[in-house]
């Protein structure tokens, strides 16, 4: 277990009884009658539904009880697993968005009869979208002229409505091929001097330009820098410049950049794509060495590139193992420097109604202090606020449906203390909180709004301003601030940038103002995903990772990776790279000194190198630092790793598993003559 080499393991394990857990009241009984209590079923009426893109169908939820009688007030919460529908829980109107076959599921968290852990009661429908016709195409860029001999691939692009279809086949015909060919994927080749008509054509929708082919006078290229040297996962720029036969500058020229491995790299070991009509940006995937070529019809230069290792992966170190007593499983972790000095760890718990306190001051030896009790059975969320006075906790699937957020003072951190309960608008269930001085910024599964609530007198908190996308067919799941900005992951509408007083779009803090949006899709197996589950700024990057269950993939867990969105024009953001562990599913992560620490559930801990600029596959790239796998024989699930969140504290890496509780890891400095 663990990384290249485990040099140590530790695992401290209570050995004396647990302090006195600090209750927030009585546990409502059964006897209080919340329905959910008595669902056994549930229906999705019909099972069913071919639709095609556009249309919507009226779907039925039935809830019932073990005798097969309908079960009125149950809370059920029903969503569209894919990307292909969207389905509105208003209306239970289900509307065909893109090709592709998905789910829609309904679903009541029935409490356990005893005082903590629920189980999940569900009903599903099949939803098969086929593709609309195409009602128009779009073309970029075409050119009004093209030098002899030179190609260029024009972008062309099919829709249904709004609706994108990648899948339309898309046919390119030239009225004189003598002059220019016009092959697939939009690809014209200038062969000699004159004039010809382009058409394009989808399922009977066509567009139609004109290009001139002229006398192509370059006749030398020169490539600055002549020769480059990178890491692999660089970013590396080379610009061309075109001469005529008397050496001028020739204007409106547009290169095209392609590489050739002179050490034997893997086809896909290099990635070049132009950026404007110079200009190559070349990201090398592997070490070796490279040539470079720009080109314009037969004219053609080229440099060669020399790339090393991006560097060693870290050895990691097992600090020490902090056991959950009772088998309870964990979730968030907060790690902080309390305002006694010392060094102190809180953690949720998934299936109880605890937080535990942890001291931390000798990352080997951790204790639980203390732990908290609330009436909710699901502690998903821990968060201290930035003068650590102030604990904000989030509750979910309470007996009584009340759940909210609960404000501790942690004055004294090894031993916190309920100040208040704030209920009022989020008794749903608060998933996930973030605190900006004294407001804390709550996302709510009852509105899909994220609400935000004034704790400036923690006594009496009270909301101040609400932000949700409109309609009811969302589904928020968390929110991180930085410098003003706010960045919602918003599942299958991706993240969505609110101005909350950064002054870009005249927002406040208590009156969000949208900024943009970055929605995305991807196929996995036979379903399309978007799925955005968790996402945080650092620097011009945010990442968003994506939480799948239940795909034909997830026999081992969960799916889903890093997207690595530019948000350098935030009111333009755009996916540049990617980070993909095979075979697992990204959840929580943090960004800290050029480095991002993710809990990739079944993959472990996970330590990225985010230096400079990105692009293209960072896995591949070797950008991983270093990795630890939080399993435990003893854990909740026996050597199971479900690493949950981690976060580094003083030189040291913590992490939070669902099945074996607190983590404290740290990376091995490499060989000195390892060193790039």
């Amino acid at each position: 277990m663990g990384a290249a080499a485990v040099l140590r393991r530790q695992t401290i394990r209570p050995v004396m009884p647990l302090p006195l857990l600090l209750s927030l009241g009585p546990i409502p009984s059964m006897a209080q009658e919340n329905p959910d209590y008595r669902v056994a079923s549930i229906e999705v009426r019909p099972d069913s539904v071919e639709l095609s893109v556009g249309q919507t169908a009226r779907l039925e939820i039935v809830v019932l009880d073990e005798d097969g009688r309908p079960v009125e007030g149950a809370l059920v919460l029903a969503t569209s697993r894919g990307a292909e529908a969207k389905f509105n829980p208003t209306t239970n109107e289900v509307l065909a968005v893109a090709e592709g076959k998905t789910s829609v599921t309904a679903r009541v968290r029935r409490p356990k009869p005893e005082r903590t852990g629920f189980e999940d009661i569900r009903g599903e429908a099949t939803i098969v979208v086929r593709a609309a016709p195409v009602t128009r195409l779009e073309i970029e860029d075409t050119p009004q002229s093209l030098y002899e001999g030179t190609r260029s691939r024009i972008a062309a692009r099919a829709y249904a409505g709004d609706s994108p279809r990648g899948d339309a086949r898309i046919v390119w015909r030239s009225s004189d091929s003598d002059v220019l060919e016009a092959g697939s994927g939009g690809r014209l080749t200038a062969r000699s001097p004159g004039t010809s008509r382009v058409a394009v054509t989808a399922e009977g929708v066509s567009r139609e330009f004109e290009v001139q082919v002229v006398p192509n006078p370059i006749r030398q290229l020169v490539i600055d820098p002549s020769r480059g040297s990178a890491r692999a996962g660089d970013v590396v720029r080379f610009n061309a410049r075109a001469h005529d036969g008397e050496g001028k500058a020739v204007a409106g020229v547009k290169i095209e950049w392609s590489w050739t491995g002179l050490s034997g790299q893997a086809y896909d070991a290099m990635w070049v794509e132009s950026e404007g009509p110079v200009t190559g940006v070349v990201v090398p995937n592997d070490p070796g060495l490279y040539r470079i070529t720009a080109s314009v019809g037969s004219v053609s230069e080229d440099v060669e590139l020399d790339v090393m290792p991006r560097g060693p992966r870290r050895q990691v170190r097992l600090v020490s193992h902090g056991v959950v007593p009772q088998g309870h499983a964990t979730t968030d972790l907060w790690v902080f420097e309390g305002m006694d000095g010392r060094d102190y760890a809180y953690t949720g718990t998934y299936d109880s109604n605890l937080m535990y306190a942890w001291d931390v001051t000798d990352p080997e030896s951790p204790a639980i202090t203390d732990s908290v009790t609330f009436d909710g059975r699901r502690v998903n969320d821990v968060k201290i606020n930035a003068d650590r006075s102030l604990a904000v906790v989030t509750s979910e699937n309470a007996a009584t449906r009340r759940n909210g957020i609960t404000v501790l003072d942690i004055s004294e951190p090894a031993h916190p203390k309920r100040i208040s309960h704030f209920t009022d608008g989020l008794t749903g269930g608060v998933h996930n909180t973030w605190i900006v001085r004294d407001l804390v910024y709550a996302i709510h599964y009852g509105t899909q709004a994220v609400h935000i609530i004034d704790i400036s007198d923690p006594t009496t908190p009270k909301q101040v301003g609400r932000w949700n996308l409109p309609d009811d067919d969302r589904f928020l799941h968390d929110v991180t601030i930085e410098d003003g900005l706010a960045y919602l992951s918003y599942w299958n509408d991706g993240v969505v940038i609110l101005d909350v007083g950064s002054g870009i779009q005249g927002g406040t803090p208590t009156a969000p103002a949208f900024v943009s949006q970055y929605r995305y899709a991807y196929r996995l197996g036979p379903e399309m995903y978007g799925n955005t589950h968790h996402a945080i700024r650092y620097g011009d990057y945010v990442f968003a990772g994506d939480e799948i269950f239940d795909c034909a993939e997830c026999v081992n867990g969960p799916r889903g990776h890093v997207h690595v969105i530019d948000v350098s024009e935030v009111e333009n953001p755009r996916e540049v790279a990617w980070y993909r562990v095979p075979e697992a599913g990204v959840h929580n992560m943090w960004a800290e000194d050029d480095r991002l620490y993710i809990g990739y559930y079944q993959a472990g801990l996970r330590v990225l190198d985010i230096s400079g600029e990105l692009r293209g596959d960072l896995y591949r790239q070797g950008r991983e630092i270093g990795w630890y796998m939080t399993e435990d024989a003893d854990g909740t699930q026996p050597n199971k790793t479900d690493t949950w969140g981690a976060q580094p504290h003083k030189g040291k890496i913590f992490a939070s598993d669902g099945s074996s509780g607190l983590w404290i890891v740290e990376l091995e400095e490499p060989p000195s003559e390892l060193v790039p």
